[in-house]
């Protein structure tokens, strides 16, 4: 089942300090109500008892859909990051990730909430993650062309109704969002078919950078 601790907070309007529950895991499988929690921000909601201020929590923790066996590992430092990757590649003392591999897991590294909310969104939509990111490439180049000055960027896939959509936002700011025609994706997946390992077989981390290396660009 999911996991949970307890933690103290102090509320950024009224100063009071509340104890609250912080997530160390969620499973899906056995806790299914918790997967429109997680999309839908609402697990990580802290509603302050003394001002009923609202304040969205951060932290890392492990995302298990158990029942698509894919595996979502949200770092939220640095530091957890290279344990989590560590861990990943062999420094496993519980067994646990040797015994994923064996059961064909989806594993996947994350940094922050809006990207792990992202991958759960490709995948319930059975898409490939790394076509989308490859895809994303071609929207953030002629983003830059357009808006030069334009310094942190990030990119973001939604469904919405039957289409598949990116999200662009820059320096704080949403600029709409770009359709991922269903003949290009198509196009694309064929284009790599062969070049890139199975989807359960890659990288842990797939981003900008994994795509950009993909494509021979960084």
């Amino acid at each position: 089942m999911s996991s949970h601790t307890k933690v103290i907070v102090t509320c950024p309007k009224c100063n009071k300090e509340h104890s609250i529950r912080i997530w160390r895991s969620i499973n899906t499988t056995l806790d299914p109500e918790m997967k429109a929690a997680v999309r839908d921000r609402s697990a990580f909601l802290f509603t302050c008892p003394s001002c009923d201020e609202k304040t969205y929590m951060d932290y890392g923790f492990l995302y298990h859909q158990m029942e698509d066996r894919i595996m979502i590992h949200y770092a939220s430092t640095d530091e957890n990051a290279d344990e989590i990757y560590e861990m990943l590649n062999g420094n496993d003392p519980t067994g646990m990730i040797t015994e994923m591999r064996k059961n064909n897991y989806l594993i996947r590294i994350v940094r922050s909430q809006n990207e792990l909310r992202e991958k759960i969104a490709i995948f319930d939509e059975g898409l490939d993650d790394r076509i989308i990111e490859i895809f994303k490439i071609y929207i953030l180049a002629t983003f830059q062309e357009d808006h030069p000055d334009c310094k942190q960027i990030e990119t973001l896939y939604f469904r919405d109704g039957e289409k598949n959509l990116i999200q662009i936002l820059a320096d704080g700011e949403s600029y709409g969002v770009a359709e991922i025609p269903d003949k290009f994706y198509k196009e694309l997946c064929e284009e790599y078919r062969g070049k890139i390992p199975d989807i359960r077989k890659d990288e842990p981390y797939i981003d900008r950078q994994w795509a950009l290396k993909t494509m021979g660009i960084g």
